[in-house]
Parts: structure tokens; sequence; C-alpha cells
């Protein structure tokens, strides 16, 4: 007994797909029923039914069915037809072209009405081989080629090049702007069909493109990269897609008055460039725009499309990553980061770049941020535990280093820059933590040791003036420093002086250790800025003071966090 085909029921006998055959460009979909694959008969069945389920909550089966027919005569593909139905079930949309076009055919004759109609023909289904298949209309083949190579190559490409050490990816797509004006040309276009016969059509769950291609797109990768696809993966595949014969369709809003759609030229970077059309400003004033309008200015259905979309490269980006630790400076002769002043370099290196370029290598990273828990002059070294530090390390391409390695980098920076610096505790931190870094710039106590000349003979009743202050608190204010009012506002800050030890050397010498408040101008607190702070040490004593070398003994800061080192 031959087989049951599978557009029959027990009631009827619908005709099958019938194909138009005009050279040998077209293929025939196989419809007997000696089908060389029975299994995808099945599968079509099964499809069928579950994807019936999401079309009847929006539309009725005369609704439904017109809009199948009406978009296949304009020779939209199978996915954006699923898309228009509002099937927002992606798996479906992994399936082929042959299979879709066969679930749609079975979506057009689940109509009882369908025999009823005369005046609508049911729309022959083509299946095209791939080298002549009509460029869909809605999506520019996106969809049809999202799990090809067309789309994958350029993506694997740049990644094996950089060598990405991860595990997930998320992704960010940006799509031609002419899918906008041609999606919303067979919007129009289905809903004058309907018109004509005196019917209306709700077509506000169409599906946007950009939900069902990020989905095949990401199912690709994944199975090609062997990655897990993670909305919120710190590993971004970001890509540009767009299509030049209709890049400038848009512009027709602008003949539009019930568009709204403005825009203006500005200067960027000395070019004159137009600005408001965005992609959302594109699709709100299209929602104002009555049909009526659109039909005497666009295109309905759109034009033939001639072209594929094309992409341009794909940037790939892994999101900042963050190691901390303490750094001691020993020389004199370098700054924090790099001083340079009109291309001109005043100190031979920096810490940043001694730690920052050994870490670069290690995270294989584009660059590196370095911040500090406050920073010292390049002539004030930084000694005790060392100050707390963090780098931000920019689209790492190795984006953890185990605790190991991190050992392994801090020796080997130590080994290398031993004249110039040290460092301790080098691990990784989290960016919630870098508050830390901020809060001990701004309130943590700091220790430093400075050595002082007065122009007094220094005497023990001197000593013990400036010892007074040992275990007594002392208020000064002090105005922004003549040296710093390039980069700081002109104000007057208040500042306290925790503590205050001298120590007597010889003549017109001495030592003097103190605790200050995160802030405090030292070298201004000695020798008074010129009066700008108020009091100083020359106050405190009736003398003049200056400063000769200032070290850093310890900034009172708790970090790394949860360092057990």
């Amino acid at each position: 007994m031959m087989k049951k085909r599978f557009w029959e029921n027990d009631h009827e006998l619908i005709p099958p797909i019938r194909i138009y055959k005009e050279t040998d460009r077209w293929k025939r979909i196989r419809c007997d029923g000696d089908d060389d694959d029975d299994e995808i008969n099945e599968d079509i069945e099964a499809l069928y039914s579950n994807v019936m389920q999401h079309v009847m909550k929006n539309y009725v089966n005369l609704t439904h069915q017109t809009i199948v027919d009406t978009m296949l005569d304009i020779k939209c593909c199978a996915r954006c037809i699923f898309r228009f139905l509002g099937v927002r079930d992606y798996k479906y949309y992994a399936k082929s072209e042959e299979v879709l076009l066969k679930v749609l055919n079975r979506i057009r004759i689940s109509s009882s009405t369908l025999q009823e109609e005369t005046q609508h023909p049911s729309t022959n289904i083509l299946l095209f081989k791939t080298p002549d298949k009509p460029i869909c209309l809605t999506c520019f083949d996106l969809l049809y080629q999202a799990d090809t190579m067309d789309c994958l190559w350029p993506i694997i490409e740049n990644f094996n090049s950089h060598n990405f050490q991860v595990n997930t990816f998320s992704l960010s797509i940006s799509l031609p702007s002419g899918v906008i004006i041609n999606n919303h040309s067979v919007k129009v276009y289905i809903r004058q069909k309907y018109r004509e016969r005196n019917l209306s059509v709700d077509l506000s769950n169409v599906v946007d493109l950009k939900d069902p291609f990020k989905h095949l797109l990401g199912w690709s990768i994944e199975k090609e990269l062997d990655l897990k696809y993670n909305y919120q993966s710190p590993f971004n595949i970001s890509i540009e897609y767009y299509h030049e014969n209709t890049q400038q369709n848009h512009l027709i809003l602008t003949d539009i008055p019930s568009a709204e759609f403005k825009l203006k030229k500005i200067r960027m970077k000395g070019k004159a460039v137009w600005t408001g059309d965005s992609r959302h400003n594109i699709i709100a004033a299209l929602e104002k725009v009555p049909d009526s309008d659109f039909i005497s200015i666009g295109n309905c259905p759109p034009l033939e499309v001639k072209e594929r979309w094309k992409n341009y490269p794909p940037k790939l980006e892994h999101s900042a990553v963050y190691v901390g630790g303490r750094y001691t400076k020993l020389s004199r002769e370098i700054s924090q980061s790099p001083w340079i002043i009109n291309d001109v370099r005043l100190a031979k290196t920096s810490v940043s770049e001694c730690i920052g370029d050994i870490l670069r290598e290690k995270f294989r990273c584009d660059d590196y941020n370095f911040a500090g828990a406050g920073r010292e002059d390049v002539n004030v070294r930084m000694l005790g535990n060392g100050r707390p530090f963090y780098f931000e390390i920019i689209n790492p391409r190795k984006p953890f280093l185990s605790q190991q390695e991190l050992d392994d980098a801090q020796k080997e920076i130590n080994e290398i820059q031993k004249d110039l610096i040290q460092i301790n505790h080098l691990t990784m931190v989290s960016e919630r933590d870098l508050a830390i870094i901020k809060e001990g710039e701004e309130t943590k106590r700091k220790t430093y040791s400075a050595l002082i000349w007065i122009s007094k003979i220094v005497t023990p009743e001197i000593i013990d003036k400036i010892n007074e202050y040992q275990n007594k608190e002392l208020t000064i204010k002090q105005q922004t420093p003549i040296r710093v009012l390039q980069r700081r506002a002109q104000m007057v800050r208040p500042k306290i002086i925790y503590s205050m030890k001298a120590e007597t050397l010889e003549n017109h010498f001495l030592t003097l250790q103190l605790q200050t408040e995160a802030g405090t101008y030292i070298k201004e607190f000695i020798h008074g800025d010129l009066g700008r702070t108020k009091p100083n040490l020359g106050d405190l004593l009736d003398c003049y003071a200056d400063i000769m070398a200032l070290d850093v003994l310890e900034v009172d800061l708790e970090w790394p966090p949860n360092n057990n080192n």
C-alpha cells in the first residue's frame, strides 16, 4: 500500500506543492510517497504541530495562510516568513530551508477555508539551488546564511588569530539600516493585500530580525569554536553588517511630513556629517507614518535586492580584568606614571611602566591603565610595605592568571627592576574591590619621614616644641599648592596632622616623622608655600624651614583584599 502523502488527511486530498520549472536552475521539492528521507517528513509533521501553537496565538487561519502566500509571492526566505508569523522559539529557525518551506506549505493548507478561496489560488513554493536563490527582501539573506561560513569565517579567523583563551562569549550585532525600511514596506504591503479583501491584520507580533539572527549565529559559533553562548559573558564578539544598495533608503522619510524625521549636519573631526538617522529614530519615524503616506513615497513591496549583505571586520574584545598589589619605589628619579610634557619625557621611566609592560605580555592585552592609592613625587621614595595599586588590563587574550603565574610575574618584575621598584602581594582583584583604592586615596592615614633644614641651629628646645605634637593633632589650612595649580582647583583644604616626632641630626638639620590625613601636602607644610599653608613648620618654630628629602613610610590601607600572603 502506498504511504500517505504528507499533504493528505482523512477528509480530502490537497494537491502537492506545484513547482514551476523554467530551467535547470530550479530544484524540485519531492513530495511523493517515495521521498528519499522519510525522517524529514516525520520531522516536518512534528515541527508543524509545534509551530502552529505559536502561530495560532497571533493569527486566525485565514490570516496566517495569507501572510505566507503574500511573502512567498515576493520571494522572502522561509525564516523571515516565520518571523512574520510571530514564531519566537528560535530553535525552529535552525532547520534547513527545505524543511521550513515544507512546514510553510503545511501551514498554508491547514485552513479549511483554503479550498474556498477562488480569487487567491495557492502560491507556488520554490526551492532554488543556492547560487540562484533570490535574495530575501526582508533580511538580505542574513537569516538564510547565519549558520554558514559566509557569516562565520570572519569571526573564526579573527578568534584564532588572536588566540583568546575563553570559554564563553556574548554577541553584539548591528544590522543594515535598509532592513528596517524593507521590513516596514513588507508589512505595509501585507496590510494593503488585506484591505483589498476588506480584511485587516495585526502585525505587532512580527519578530525583530536581530533576535533569531543572533541565536542562529550564536549557536553556530558555539559549534565551530567550542564556546558557550552566554549573554553576560565578559568576552564579546561585535560585528556590523551593512548593505550598500539600501543604506540610504531611510532618507525617504525626510519627504514624508508625518514622519517628523529630521537630520542635522554637524562637524566632526573637521568633516560635515549628518546625524539623527539612528536605528531608533528611523523606527520611531516609521511608527508615525500612515500606510497611505508610505505607499505614496516608498516601494511596496520593496524592490528586488540584487546583492547580499556585507560586513566590517568583527571586533573581539574581552572586558577589562584587574590585578592589584603594593609597590615600593626605591629611586628618586622615576615617576609613578609616565611623565611626558610636550612629547618630552621628564623621567626615564615610571612605576606603571616597570610593572605594566610585564603584565601586558602575561595577559596578552591591548593596553593597561594604572591607579594607585595616592601618589608620590618623582623625588620621593615609597618605602615600608608599599603603596596599594591596581592595573586595569584592557582586552586581555588571556584574561585570567593563576596565583602561581602572578607570583612568577612578580618575581620577574622584582629581578628586572631591583634598583627601581619592588612589588608584593600581586593578585587578581574584582572591579568592586577598586573602591577600596579610591577610599584610601581620599581618607586613609599616611606616614612620612622627612629630612629638614631650618634657619636656626637645631636645639633640644626646638625638638621638644615639635614633639609636643607627638600625641596631639594639628589642623592646618592649605591653599592649592602653586606647583599643582595647573591640574587642581584653587581652594583652601583643611587637613589634619595626627602626630609629629623630630630627631636632631646636626647644626641646621633634623628628621621629622609625621602621620597625616590623606591629601596633605607635606612639602608645603614644611616650607609654607609662600604663606599658602597656615600654620606651617616655619611658623611653629618661628624660622624658615625647607625640605631636603621625603619618604613615604606607610599607607594605612588593607590591600589587596582577602590576600593571605
